[in-house]
């Protein structure tokens, strides 16, 4: 339900006042200060949003927001006892994630109180899914509920072939890119086979032998070149006259065959009539390739998804404008969307890999070279 008769617009500092005896009608504890509401108001981190009425005010939200961060927190939200349940609390919801997705986040974070299912329910009703329980986070020692709803937006996502990707996770912890290049095959086409054979047997052609340590992974050309042979048209972006994953790999004759791997396989695509573009990948370029029916697979660093170290593929399937969708070959939860969010300044971000920030990508379609 929507809030009939109030309309929404940004705190100012003379607003605090009325926050704070807002803040008293509403909690019975843990209540935002006189100070820190004048902090708050202030702050370039921070927005707070008030609801009003004909009579004052009906409700407040706090969002926190960072430009090095793509997730967002609503760290407060309240309504007046007197208009609870007339759409106040969820019209200040939507309002804080279309302004969270403005400030370029693809995540919001929230918590509530165990107790509150009122607010547990709103909250799933917009999308949020639960993420884990702080014990004794609040004063009376109640424990909180996080929440997190992924700001993606397909209803403002261009039509995009990509889109139609099925999830096929990864069943080996060297097998990424075969998994993406699996994922991306099956949105042009709905007849490929996605299970373990064919992981395993596009990982065997696509590898490059060696890595740091471990099973050799999956290089742009290796797997360019097993999509062209299935049939695919491919693009890929790397980088020229240099070598991708050597940076880590301490042992020369390794290098020098993870470099002869990579040569053999950009030979053989450009023998392909494939397109090989020496320009950096761009959250634009990608843009642009899915606009145009194509469905990219492209190198991150696993480091800021999942905290580890290492180049990992996976698969771009949609662009809202504000907010691309990935799909991660490491198993998603079990339940649930298993698309992640990411930001455009996150995308840049984790499209970098190892010490020379090198980027990657392959660019799959029916039609051609894109």
């Amino acid at each position: 339900m929507r809030a009939t008769g109030v309309w929404l617009r940004t705190a100012r500092l003379q607003d605090t006042t009325a926050l704070g005896q807002l803040e008293q009608r509403t909690f019975s504890a843990d209540r935002i200060s006189a100070r820190s509401w004048r902090r708050l108001v202030a702050s370039p981190s921070a927005t707070v949003t008030l609801a009003q009425n004909a009579h004052g005010l009906a409700g407040a939200s706090v969002l926190l927001h960072s430009a090095c961060s793509s997730v967002a927190r609503l760290y407060s939200i309240a309504v007046d006892p007197a208009v609870r349940g007339q759409g106040v609390a969820r019209q200040l919801l939507e309002a804080a994630m279309e302004r969270a997705r403005a400030t370029g986040a693809s995540v919001l974070r929230l918590e509530t109180r165990v107790d509150n299912t009122a607010a547990q329910a709103l909250f799933t009703r917009c999308g949020f899914v639960p993420l884990d329980r702080k014990p004794g986070y609040y004063a009376d020692g109640m424990d909180a509920l996080r929440y997190q709803a992924s700001l993606w937006n397909l209803g403002k996502a261009a039509v995009a072939v990509a889109l139609r990707a099925p999830y096929y996770g990864q069943t080996l912890d060297f097998s990424c890119g075969p998994c993406a290049l699996l994922m991306a095959m099956a949105a042009l086409d709905p007849r490929t086979e996605l299970d373990r054979a064919a992981e395993i047997r596009i990982w065997r052609e696509a590898t490059t032998v060696f890595m740091a340590a471990g099973h050799g992974g999956c290089g742009p050309f290796g797997l360019a070149l097993a999509a062209v042979q299935r049939g695919f048209a491919a693009t890929v972006y790397a980088p020229a006259g240099a070598t991708l994953f050597t940076d880590s790999v301490r042992d020369p004759r390794k290098k020098e065959v993870i470099a002869l791997v990579e040569s053999d396989f950009r030979a053989e695509i450009v023998a392909a009539g494939a397109d090989v573009i020496e320009s950096p990948v761009s959250p634009e370029r990608i843009a642009d390739h899915l606009q145009r029916g194509g469905v990219p697979i492209v190198l991150i660093s696993l480091w800021r998804l999942h905290g580890e170290k290492g180049p990992h593929w996976v698969v771009v399937t949609g662009f809202d404008g504000a907010v691309f969708r990935i799909l991660d070959p490491i198993a998603p939860p079990p339940d649930g969307d298993p698309g992640v969010a990411v930001s455009i300044d996150e995308f840049q971000r984790i499209t970098r890999y190892g010490r020379r920030k090198q980027t990657a990508a392959v660019i799959l379609t029916n039609k051609g070279p894109l």
